[in-house]
Formats: structure tokens, C-alpha cells, sequence
């Protein structure tokens, strides 16, 4: 996508999705882009959430596709849209097609307006805070620090959101409301960064959420009433091949039980292609460890749009720890203890 459009409407998500689009069509007015990534992944001894693979390897491999449009309404306003979806595949034991696992599922469509004070963007879209985790979401297993509360995490439905850059673009400033579809569901987030000449960036946000009084399938929801916050934040530092973060993260799940959480990351990546990055991650409900690992992985570039690489996750987690899901959160946590190890080619267009 072109500079101008990833600086104010999706420029978090254009890092996560490693955005290479092709503009198919352009005139003074109108501009259309698609773009995408086909990526094998196959695990090895552990899934990434911790399970262990009976067989030989399990297929994470999925297919993604976006498109994004730009209106030209008046010189300071223009039209803007998103979309974008994903496809897995199944699994080894299951070669047969339009089985579950194989449908495209939806990850982001917005609509909204790109002025010369920022754009407001309407839909199932990131949350405000979302830029701040993604500060250190840089390698294979990394970007839970986002999962513990609806209003902290990415591809929020009902999300309506203002992102602003300010100071030749050093200040990121967005703010965004939830306005749910059930009972007890709205929610809120602010968040800056800021960066310093010298490389240096610095974020902070705050989010919070009511926590619904039902589930999608009408069951009621764990802590239904209750309320969440969170607050992150960031640092990261950038120079010449080095590039290395750490985010923090703590608030409440719910009106009872808190959550901490620690996330660092280090790159460095040399003019050669090749690429080697450590991670680590802690994270923590009422005091009991939900996620503890390290990894490591070496990546090699062969062009722009072709990137092969291997993790390896070391998981520190004990049969019997806690997991997320025990205190009422809908998102991903690991659910057992086993490593995992990840080869990987994404092909990115």
C-alpha cells in the first residue's frame, strides 16, 4: 500500500500483516490495492498453544487476502475501506474439502473517512492499544500481551475509532469506543506513541470493557456485569539492523481477579537477508502463570516478498498451571506444556 494511506488508516496493521499490496487500479481519485500472504507453518512436538502432536507435524498453514480502497473527496477529505480474511487448511488426518478449518474467516472490514486531522474508521477493526503490543508482537508465538480483555485486543467488531499522526509523524494518538451488540458489552481505549529522533519510541494506553451478560450461542457469560481495564505500555528502539522492545501490561479481567504481563523481543537482521530474533514472555492471573516461554528464531529473506524462518518455543509452563480461559476471558491461552518448534515460508504479495 502506498505511504500515505498505511500513515493514518492502518499502519498498525500493515506492520502485523506485512502489508506488499499491489495497487490494480489508480487515477487522480481512486486508488484500489490488494494484497495478502500465503504461508506454510508446520509444528513440531507442540502446537503453539501447548497441545502435543501425536503424529509426525500438525498444518497451521493458512492463506490471507485484503483490499483496500481510497476515494479522493475533496483535497483534505477522502473515502477509505478495508477488508481482509483468512483460510486455513485441515489437518493431516483429515484430507477430505469444505471441512471445518477450511473457510475463510474474517478478520477486518472498516469503512471511513482520511482527513487532514486523521481519520475516523467504522467496523471490525484493532483496538487503540493494539499499536502498543505490537511493539514487541515480532516473532512466531509473541502478541498475547493484546488477549486479555475485548477492549485491549485486535479485530474488534463494532469498533469506531479516531487515529491521528502528529509532529512529522513522531506522535501516534488514537481513541476508539465499542459499541457492543449484547447487553453489558461497550468498551473504550486511548493510546499514544511517540518516537524520538534518535530511534527511541515510547507508548502508553489505557482500555476498558463491561463484560457481557451472555454469550453468542445466549448462555450466560462467566462475571456477566462485571467490568475490565487494562493498562499497557511500551518501549522500543530501532538502529541500523537492531531493533528491540518490551511491553508491559497489567488491569483486571474482572471486578475480581487481575492479570499481569511481560513481553520483550530482540531483532537484529543483517544486510545479507538473515535474521535472528529472542523473545520471552511472562504473563499472570491472580498471581498463577498463564503463559512463560522463550523462543528463538532464525529467518532468511529471500526477496521482499519471500521470508523462510524456524522457531523454537521453549515452554516453562507446569502440568496444572493456570490458563486464561479459567478466569472467564474468551481469548487464546496456552492450554498445555508441551514445546513447539515451527518451520515456516510466507510468500507476502
Amino acid at each position: 500500500m502506498k505511504k500515505t494511506y498505511i500513515a493514518l488508516a492502518i499502519a498498525a496493521l500493515a506492520t502485523a500483516a506485512g502489508a506488499n499490496a499491489a495497487t490494480v487500479y489508480k487515477t487522480d481519485a481512486t486508488q484500489f490495492d490488494i494484497g495478502g500472504r500465503a504461508e506454510f507453518r508446520g509444528d513440531f512436538i507442540g502446537t503453539d498453544g501447548g497441545q502435543e502432536i501425536d503424529g509426525t507435524m500438525h498444518n497451521a498453514s493458512r492463506f490471507r487476502i485484503n483490499f483496500a480502497g481510497e476515494t479522493k473527496i475533496t483535497d483534505n477529505l477522502s473515502g477509505i475501506g478495508f477488508y481482509e480474511a483468512e483460510q486455513g487448511v485441515n489437518s493431516s488426518s483429515d484430507n477430505s474439502k469444505g471441512e471445518k478449518g477450511t473457510d475463510f474467516n474474517q478478520r477486518y472490514v472498516f469503512a471511513g473517512f482520511k482527513t487532514n486531522v486523521g481519520n475516523f474508521t467504522f467496523g471490525r477493526q484493532d483496538t487503540s492499544t493494539v499499536m502498543i503490543s505490537q511493539m514487541s508482537d515480532i516473532t512466531t508465538y509473541s502478541g498475547a500481551q493484546k488477549s486479555f480483555i475485548d477492549a485491549g485486543d485486535e479485530q474488534i467488531n463494532n469498533n469506531i475509532q479516531y487515529a491521528g499522526n502528529f509532529l512529522n509523524d513522531a506522535l501516534t494518538v488514537k481513541a476508539n469506543v465499542i459499541l457492543g451488540d449484547k447487553d453489558n458489552s461497550d468498551g473504550y481505549g486511548v493510546a499514544a506513541k511517540y518516537t524520538l529522533p534518535i530511534g527511541l519510541g515510547l507508548a502508553l494506553g489505557y482500555a476498558a470493557n463491561d463484560i457481557a451478560d451472555t454469550n453468542s450461542d445466549g448462555t450466560p457469560t462467566p462475571y456477566a456485569g462485571d467490568s475490565a481495564d487494562q493498562l499497557i505500555a511500551g518501549v522500543n528502539y530501532t538502529m541500523g539492523g537492531l531493533y528491540a522492545a518490551v511491553t508491559y501490561t497489567t488491569g483486571n479481567l474482572n471486578d475480581d481477579q487481575d492479570f499481569d504481563g511481560v513481553e520483550t523481543a530482540v531483532q537484529y537482521k543483517w544486510d545479507t537477508g538473515f535474521r535472528v530474533i529472542g523473545a520471552y514472555q511472562y504473563q499472570e492471573a491472580d498471581s498463577e502463570a498463564i503463559n512463560n516461554w522463550f523462543e528463538l528464531t532464525g529467518g532468511y529473506d529471500f526477496t521482499d516478498n519471500l521470508y523462510a524462518y524456524v522457531s523454537y518455543k521453549l515452554n516453562n509452563l507446569d502440568e496444572g498451571d493456570a490458563t486464561l480461559q479459567q478466569y472467564g476471558s474468551t481469548n487464546n491461552a496456552v492450554t498445555e506444556t508441551e514445546d513447539s518448534m515451527r518451520l515456516g515460508l510466507k510468500y507476502t504479495f
